[in-house]
C-alpha cells in the first residue's frame, strides 16, 4: 500500500474524522503523520522534496491532513512541517479549537489551478492570518481563503406568549412583523421569539366579522363568552382554535384579544393603522430633508408606471418605464372588442403651453358612468375647452347634486364622446403633461390614454395617511384657502375643479416635495421593501391591472381578488415567491352584514354558518401550504360594528348643524357602540419543523472534485 497522498485536486477526498479513518486509497491518519515534510521555496513558489525515497506532499495535502486529525501530537507534527520553528512572524501562527463540530465551506483559490471548494471542520483548523499569508505568497497549487457559507438554519422558530394584562393593539401586531423581519431590534414585550432568523414567511389575514361566540367550545360557553376583552385570561390560556375554525390538530395557536384603533367616540381603520408605520423624530427629519433637498420641477411630480397601475389608470403604450413584455401584454388586451372605442394621445409639435389640467362631469347609465361635460385649462389657468356631451346610452341618474348636469342642459346637445376624443387629441400631445384629481376616473370615462400625468390626489396626502386620498374640496380649503364644490345642490363645476388642480400643482412646485405630505408615517410594504422583503397584497380594491403589469423593480405586488377563495388560492400558488402576504377575507363580514358588498362578482355565503365553514377550510389550506417556520397571523381588525354603522348612517343624513346637536344627545349610545366595535380578536401560529427537519444535515459523500 502506498504511503503517499497525491496533491491533485481530483484525488483529495475528505471524510468524517476518526483515528484510523481511511482516505484516498486506504491511507490512515497515522501514516499521514509519518509522511516527510517538503521544503518550501517562497521566492520561486516551488515545493521540493527533501527525501528522494518518499513522495512529496503539497501544502494543500498537509492542510487536508490537519482537517482530519484528532490527536494533538499528530496536529503539532503536521503543523511543524508546514511552519518551521524559525518562522517567528505572528501572522504564521495557526490555532486549534475544541469547539463543536460545524461544517464550513473552505474555498481554495490559486492562479494556476483555479477555484476549488473543500469541506473542513472548524474544530480542526480556524481561519487565521497564516492561511491568508499562504494565499498571498501562492505557495501551493491552491489558495486558502476561507469565506463562510451561510447555512440554512436547522432550528425551528419558537414563540412564547407573555401574560397579557390588556388587549393588544394593531400597532403591536405591526411591530411584531417589523421585528420578525429584522427591520427593528425592539422586541415585543408581550411575545418572545426564539431563532427569528429562521422565520420563512409571514401571512397576515384580516377577517372582519369574527365574534366572541365563534371561539366558544359549546353552547354553555357561548352564552358566557360575550366579549373578547372580558375573557382575556381564558382566551390567552387556550392554545387551540375551536374545531369550527380550524381542523389541523398539529398547530399550536395563540389567541390574542385586540383593541381596534379609535377613541371613545370614533372608530378608525384597522387595516390603515397596520400598513402605516409611525416614524420617530429622527426618521421624520430625514424624510423631510430628503423631500426638501432639491428644487422641484414638473417631472418630479409625474406618476410612475407603478403609480399608474396601482391607481387603475389606463396605460398608454409609450408610457416611460414600460417594459417590452408589458407592452406586448397591453397590445394583446387592447385588441379585444371592449377597447375598440379607446384612443391614445399622439406626439405632435405645437406652441406652448405644454401643461394642461382637465376635469369631467359624469352621469349614471345602466353601463356605469358616462361623460356629460369636459373642461380643459392651460398652464395660465385659461379655459381653452369646455363642452357638454350627449351620451349614446340612456341616463338613469343625472347625479345633479355632484355633476351639475340636468336633462334640460343636455336636451339640445349633439356633441358625442367621439367628438371630444378627436378634439382632445388635437390639443394634447403625448409629450404634454396632463393634471387632474383622481384623473383615472376622467380618463376611463373619456376612453383616452395618456403618458405624462400629475394627480393631485397623489402628490398631496390625506391627513389620515395612505391608503386614504384627500378630496379636492379639502385640498382647496387647506392649501388655497378657497371654497369649491359648495353644497348648494347645483353640483360641481369642472372648470373650477380643473383650475384648482393646476393651482395646487403650482403650489407644490413652489414649496417642495415635502409640502402637503404627511411625514409622520411610512408605508409598511415600502419600508420592508428596502430590506429586500417581497410583499404580496391581496384584496378587492387593488388595481385590475396590477398583477399583469407589476414592475420588475418592485418588491410589492398588489392583486385584485373578487372573493376570499381567490385570495387563498393566490397565496398558496405564490407562497414560494414572496416573504410577506397580507389579505382581507370579507365573506364573513358580508354574511353577517357588517358591510355591504358592492361587487356583483363577489360570492357571498348564504349564512354566517356557511361563511365560518368556508373560513375553516381556507385557514387549513393556507396552513398546509406554509413552509416550516412560517407564521400565520389572523386579525379581525374590529369587533361588531353593526350598531355603530347604523348610528353613523342616521347622523350623516342630517344637516351639519342638526347633526352636531344630535350627536351630543346620543353620546352615551355612540360610546357603547364604539366600545363593542373596538372589541376585536387576533390569533397566530408558527408552523413547526418536523422532527427530521430539526436534525443537523448529514455529511454527503464527496464527488470526484472533492466537493461535498
Amino acid at each position: 500500500m502506498s504511503n503517499s497522498v497525491s496533491s491533485s485536486p481530483k484525488s483529495a477526498v475528505l471524510v468524517s474524522p476518526g483515528k484510523n479513518a481511511e482516505i484516498s486509497h486506504g491511507i490512515t491518519t497515522e501514516s499521514l503523520a509519518a509522511a516527510p515534510s517538503p521544503t518550501v521555496d517562497t521566492k520561486n513558489n516551488i515545493i521540493n522534496n527533501s527525501n528522494s525515497n518518499n513522495n512529496s506532499l503539497s501544502v494543500r495535502s498537509r492542510v487536508e491532513r490537519l482537517s482530519i486529525c484528532e490527536g494533538t501530537e499528530t496536529k503539532d507534527e503536521i503543523l511543524s512541517k508546514l511552519h518551521p520553528p524559525s518562522s517567528s512572524s505572528s501572522r504564521d501562527s495557526v490555532s486549534f479549537t475544541d469547539g463543536k463540530e460545524d461544517d464550513e465551506i473552505t474555498d481554495i483559490n490559486n492562479t494556476q489551478s483555479g477555484s476549488k471548494r473543500r469541506r473542513r471542520r472548524s474544530s480542526a483548523v480556524q481561519s487565521s492570518s497564516s492561511l491568508d499569508n499562504l494565499k498571498r505568497d501562492n505557495l501551493s497549487t491552491s489558495s486558502l481563503a476561507v469565506p463562510k457559507k451561510k447555512k440554512k438554519s436547522t432550528k425551528s422558530v419558537n414563540i412564547v406568549l407573555e401574560k397579557l394584562s390588556k388587549p393588544l393593539s394593531i400597532k403591536d401586531l405591526r411591530d411584531l412583523v417589523l421585528f420578525a423581519f429584522r427591520d427593528t431590534n425592539n422586541a415585543p414585550s408581550w411575545l418572545q421569539i426564539d431563532n427569528r432568523s429562521a422565520l420563512q414567511k409571514i401571512i397576515v389575514l384580516f377577517v372582519p366579522g369574527l365574534l366572541p361566540e365563534d371561539f366558544s367550545k359549546d353552547a354553555e360557553h357561548k352564552e358566557k363568552l360575550t366579549s373578547f376583552a372580558d375573557n382575556l385570561e381564558t382566551l390567552t390560556g387556550s392554545h387551540t382554535l375551536p374545531p369550527t375554525l380550524f381542523s389541523n390538530p398539529e398547530a399550536q395557536w395563540y389567541n390574542l384579544p385586540l383593541c381596534a384603533p379609535g377613541s371613545k367616540n370614533s372608530l378608525f381603520s384597522a387595516y390603515n393603522s397596520f400598513v402605516n408605520v409611525g416614524l420617530n423624530k429622527k426618521e421624520k427629519e430625514k424624510k423631510r430633508a430628503q423631500l426638501s433637498k432639491k428644487k422641484v420641477v414638473m417631472d418630479d411630480l409625474l406618476m410612475t408606471v407603478d403609480n399608474l397601475i396601482e391607481n387603475d389608470y389606463p396605460i398608454h403604450l409609450e408610457t416611460p418605464g414600460l417594459s417590452d413584455e408589458f407592452k406586448e401584454t397591453l397590445q394583446e388586451n387592447y385588441s379585444k372588442p371592449e377597447y375598440k372605442d379607446w384612443v391614445n394621445t399622439k406626439s405632435f409639435e405645437h406652441e406652448a403651453p405644454h401643461t394642461f389640467a382637465i376635469d369631467c362631469e359624469m352621469c349614471l347609465s345602466d353601463n356605469g358612468p358616462v361623460l356629460t361635460r369636459c373642461s380643459v385649462v392651460d398652464f395660465n389657468e385659461k379655459l381653452i375647452y369646455d363642452k357638454l356631451v350627449k351620451p349614446d346610452v340612456p341616463i338613469i341618474d343625472y347625479l345633479t347634486r355632484y355633476s351639475g348636469i340636468t336633462e334640460e342642459k343636455l336636451r339640445d346637445v349633439t356633441t358625442t364622446l367621439k367628438d371630444v376624443q378627436e378634439d382632445l387629441l388635437k390639443i394634447i400631445s403625448t409629450d404634454d403633461v396632463l393634471i387632474g384629481h383622481s384623473l383615472q376616473s376622467d380618463l376611463n370615462v373619456l376612453k383616452v390614454r395618456h403618458t405624462r400625468i400629475v394627480d393631485t390626489a397623489i402628490i398631496y396626502e390625506h391627513k389620515a395617511g395612505p391608503p386614504f386620498k384627500p378630496g379636492l374640496k379639502y385640498l382647496a380649503s387647506e392649501h388655497l384657502n378657497i371654497d369649491i364644490q359648495k353644497d348648494t345642490g347645483l353640483g360641481h363645476d369642472s372648470y373650477e375643479d380643473a383650475k384648482t388642480c393646476l393651482e395646487l400643482t403650482k403650489l407644490k412646485i413652489q414649496n417642495g416635495l415635502a409640502f402637503g405630505l404627511g411625514i409622520n408615517t411610512e408605508n409598511l410594504f415600502h419600508r420592508l421593501s428596502r430590506s429586500g422583503v417581497s410583499s404580496m397584497i391581496l384584496n378587492d380594491s387593488a388595481s385590475r391591472q396590477s398583477k399583469v403589469l407589476k414592475s420588475d423593480s418592485s418588491n410589492e405586488l398588489h392583486v385584485r381578488c373578487k372573493d376570499d377563495q381567490m385570495i387563498v388560492d393566490e397565496i398558496c400558488e405564490h407562497i414560494e415567491e414572496h416573504n410577506f402576504f397580507v389579505g382581507r377575507l370579507r365573506e364573513l363580514e358580508f354574511a353577517r352584514q357588517f358591510a355591504t358588498c358592492n361587487n356583483p362578482d363577489t360570492k357571498i355565503a348564504e349564512s354566517p354558518e356557511i361563511a365560518i365553514h368556508n373560513l375553516k377550510e381556507r385557514f387549513t389550506k393556507i396552513y398546509e401550504h406554509l413552509p416550516p417556520s412560517s407564521m400565520l397571523l389572523v386579525c379581525s381588525g374590529t369587533g361588531d360594528t353593526r350598531e355603530w354603522i347604523k348610528i353613523m348612517g342616521e347622523l350623516n343624513k342630517l344637516d351639519k348643524d342638526v347633526r352636531f346637536s344630535e350627536k351630543a344627545k346620543r353620546e352615551e349610545e355612540i360610546q357603547q357602540s364604539v366600545k363593542t366595535a373596538r372589541d376585536a380578536i387576533s390569533f397566530m401560529t408558527v408552523k413547526a419543523m418536523k422532527p427530521k427537519q430539526l436534525q443537523p444535515p448529514q455529511q454527503q459523500p464527496s464527488n470526484e472534485n472533492g466537493i461535498n
